[in-house]
């Protein structure tokens, strides 16, 4: 428990004050005692943010005498002004000022992150809507799990994000994200993508309601509570049930009557009756106004699906045959040279989908099974078709251009006119993404290739994709890995050219953190930018669009993550940890990423001296004898170096090709110890085909998912084990869930011989049934035997005689249907293999984790790996 205090007290989630000279965090400083410390930088102090205990005597005056304890004041945020201090509490903003009674303040908090909400409203994504990207920052104590939900609030993408980490997600403009703490299942905020290209949330520990304010938009007959744990939970009276989340809103207004056309089955594009507006320098349109755009005084608008418009004498004019069957076009699809004489326009199709089952078995309205349906997009289905089109709005009619540059795609990206007005760029995203081309169409109907990126397995537009046009020039910044790694390069657009190579070397690039176009320099995020240090620590770095320049802002052997202040680059918070060492949080100079104020840190041996037995990095080379593996060994709590004791190991893996997942930070590492705490040395390693290495390293995966990365696997604890005499290479079992769950699953059918037990949750074990992103990023296209060759299901009569298997599934998982675990079933039924199931009707994606399932998986463990 030293770890967990010790994470507590020196965490820091910054939060700034306007100008970005000074921020406030709440420092944990017992299990349930805080205080809130202000950090003042040109000052270099450190203090309360107030007087702590005069507040609470002013509260208890105001409570009618209720005790306010001062060491844990019962609100998360507050707003610093002056001496002044707001907050809210019993549902009302209060303000406070040393020596004065305490009052009541009028209005919203002004400062923090408003991008959250605490319930989905009507969401108008679909296939026309801009793609859009999410950064995502945990800046709470413990790790997230990210859900994509469509209108009804069901899951359609899981993804996890651990403590401190950042996580670059493509999706579109309008989509829902929930946001929920993986250990409480805390509901953290509601994002709504929205129509920006990119952008980014950062999600706090601030309570989503307090922040909001008392719930005035609960459904009629409904009322929030709260827990012993302190989770909100929602009473609806009228059916007398219990809920965790809020129904979506309804929206009425689809119902309503519009100019423009709306796509079958009720699709809304967009939202049909905008007001007017100017929108930004993209030229999508100029002004709009029931449904129609307003272009120098011509109207065009979209009907029977075609491109019509409307001239001053108000003659209208088809544009456009609908020559495409079940095509549409949209508004937010066409896009207006800087002249006014030229258009885009995007006809597009709707992707096909396939309908998925699942069955309630204990509805809350009904005694009896529920059938739930919801469609997807999975293997075999078709992404859907957009051809942009060309138009001269002065001759009225469309220019024709070809075809040819747009079959085969997965997905276009909208780029926009050149500065000039000369042409028209995109960026075209074939099928099974091993082709990227940026494409110019100009004024005549030309296309051109500006610049393309080709590989022979795949291009990872999941996880590494970025491009930002540069509004002072014709350029764009660009991310490839032409060269092996992961680096930015400076495209001349009007030259269709590399004009420099921004990034260079033996690492990564993770991710753009910021642009000074004015000064042409860009700052990133990097992976094993220092050689000396562990190849996933996280570092900082500033460089000249040219590559000269370039400066290091971050330092410390460890993994680091960054605060900015929203109005000002000139000191930035960084904080850095790893397994084995504790964090260190400091103020930096934002140019030159000299220390300014350090704010928490507690020394290795100081902590050891609590008690703390701290994970022990390993590393060793892998399959090929040459290229270091890497992965964290944590010792059983009951562990005695004075006994000749061997103990079980439990790996726990996930080897999904996107990301890594071996704990590099101190706050990761504290979330991994389910399985020591129960005996087990407990593993975890990055094997090859995982991300964030070499271009050479992540191909591994491609077609080959059962791979797994085993190989590596079982020489690094063997190597391991050779100066660790009481690790029992005898008996291995291995964990998992999701992905993890089909690789434990493959660990016994494919390396029976080393591991002895696996318990696969959520196992995705027919690749068949995957999702169409999933197939085709990591397994190619056109589909060919990989999907059959790559699933546990055709496998399953490899299961070992001696192999001890449970599989945990949940009925209502979303995220990935059952079936895919069900199958397997039928599998080793056929097979005549015997197996644990264990079935939790109601259970989600993550019903692994959850206390029943987590027994069932300890007793399980305890009787075929001993202790």
């Amino acid at each position: 428990m030293a770890a967990e205090r010790c994470f507590g007290e020196t965490f820091v989630a910054p939060q700034w004050l306007p100008g970005g000279q000074a921020f406030w965090y709440r420092r944990k400083t017992g299990e349930k005692t805080v205080k809130f410390i202000l950090v003042d930088i040109p000052r270099k102090t450190t203090r309360p943010a107030f007087d702590h205990a005069q507040l609470a005597n002013a509260m208890e005056k105001c409570a009618g005498g209720t005790k306010i304890d001062s060491k844990a004041l019962p609100f998360s945020w507050i707003e610093l002004e002056d001496s002044s201090v707001r907050f809210r509490f019993d549902g009302q903003i209060w303000q406070y000022r040393p020596g004065k009674s305490l009052v009541k303040s009028p209005g919203e908090f002004t400062q923090g992150n408003r991008t959250l909400m605490r319930r989905q409203e009507p969401s108008t994504s679909n296939h026309a809507s801009e793609i859009a990207s999410v950064t995502f920052t945990n800046s709470t104590r413990a790790p997230l799990n990210l859900y994509q939900v469509n209108e009804e609030g069901v899951e359609k993408i899981f993804m996890p994000l651990s403590v401190g980490k950042k996580l670059v997600q493509k999706t579109h403009a309008e989509m829902f994200w929930r946001i929920e703490d993986r250990d409480s299942g805390q509901l953290r905020g509601i994002y709504r993508v929205p129509d920006v290209g990119h952008s980014a949330v950062v999600v706090g520990e601030v309570d989503v309601d307090e922040y909001l304010g008392p719930g005035n938009d609960l459904p009629e007959g409904w009322s929030q509570r709260r827990d012993s744990n302190g989770r909100i939970y929602y009473l609806d009276h009228n059916t007398k049930t219990t809920h965790w989340d809020l129904p979506a809103i309804l929206d009425d207004s689809k119902n309503q009557e519009t100019t423009a056309e709306k796509p079958p089955n009720g699709e809304s594009k967009g939202n049909e009756e905008m007001q007017t507006e100017q929108m930004d320098d993209d030229n999508r349109s100029t002004n709009s106004c029931d449904g129609q755009l307003n272009i120098g005084g011509l109207q065009v608008f979209v009907k029977k699906g075609s491109l019509w418009l409307k001239d001053k004498d108000g003659i209208e004019t088809q544009l456009c045959e609908p020559n495409l069957k079940g095509s549409r076009y949209a508004n937010e699809t066409i896009y207006v040279s800087p002249d006014k004489n030229f258009l885009i326009a995007w006809q597009y199709t709707f992707p096909t989908e396939t309908k998925e089952f699942w069955i309630d078995y204990s509805p809350d309205t009904s005694n009896h099974p529920k059938l739930v349906e919801t469609p997807s997009k999975l293997l075999g289905d078709d992404p859907g078709f957009d051809r942009p089109r060309l138009f001269n709005l002065a001759l009225k009619c469309e220019i024709k251009t070809t075809d040819d540059f747009f079959l085969g795609q997965y997905q276009l990206h909208h780029l926009g006119w050149s500065p000039d007005g000369s042409e028209y760029r995109l960026l075209f995203d074939g099928r099974g993404h091993q082709v990227l081309k940026i494409l110019g169409i100009d004024q005549t109907g030309s296309i051109r290739v500006l610049h393309k990126e080709e590989t022979q397995t795949f291009i990872d537009v999941t996880s590494k994709m970025y491009y930002q046009l540069l509004k002072r020039s014709d350029r764009l910044l660009w991310a490839s890995e032409r060269d092996g790694y992961n680096h930015l390069y400076l495209i001349d657009l009007q030259q269709g050219r590399i004009q420099h190579q921004v990034t260079q070397g033996h690492w990564n690039v993770q991710m753009v953190e910021s642009i000074d176009e004015e000064n042409e320099q860009v700052w990133v995020s990097t992976y094993g930018f220092h050689r000396n240090e562990d190849p996933y620590h996280v570092h900082l770095i500033r460089v000249s669009f040219d590559g000269s320049n370039v400066q290091p802002l971050t330092e410390g052997d460890g993994t680091h993550s960054w605060s900015w202040p929203m109005d000002g680059q000139k000191y930035f918070v960084d904080c850095w940890s790893r397994v084995d060492l504790p964090p260190q949080t400091m103020v930096r100079c934002g140019v030159t990423g000299i220390p300014i104020l350090k704010i928490e840190g507690i020394t290795t041996k100081a902590l050891r001296q609590k008690g703390w037995v701290p994970p022990e990095r390993f590393q060793c080379p892998g399959r090929d004898g040459i290229t270091p593996i890497y992965g964290i060994i944590i010792k059983p709590s009951n562990f005695s170096k004075f006994k000749t004791h061997k103990y079980p190991i439990v790996e726990d893996i996930y080897a999904g090709p996107y990301d890594f997942f071996t704990p590099k930070s101190f706050g990761e590492a504290i979330h991994q110890t389910t399985w020591s705490r129960c005996g087990y040395v407990s593993v975890q390693v990055d094997g090859m085909g995982t991300n964030w290495r070499s271009k050479k390293f992540h191909d591994v995966c491609y077609k080959n998912l059962m791979d797994a990365g085993f190989p590596d696997r079982i020489i690094w604890m063997k190597e391991a084990a050779k100066t660790r005499p009481w690790m029992d290479l005898s008996r291995v079992g291995i964990v998992g869930s999701s992905e993890g769950g089909a690789n434990a699953v493959a660990a016994l059918l494919h390396h029976g011989h080393f591991y002895r037990v696996a318990i696969s949750s959520s196992g995705a074990h027919d690749q068949t049934l995957s999702n169409l992103w999933w197939s085709e990023q990591w397994l190619g296209y056109p589909a060919d035997e990989s999907a059959v060759d790559n699933s546990n299901t055709t496998h399953a009569k490899k299961l070992p005689h001696n192999a001890k298997l449970m599989l945990i599934a949940g009925g209502m998982d979303h995220a990935l249907n059952p079936a895919s675990v069900m199958r397997f079933v039928q599998a080793l039924n056929k097979c005549n293999k015997m197996y644990d199931l264990v079935f939790i009707p109601d259970g989600g994606h993550e019903c692994g984790s959850e206390p029943y399932a987590l027994m069932r998986a300890e007793a399980f463990l305890k009787a075929n790996l001993g202790s």
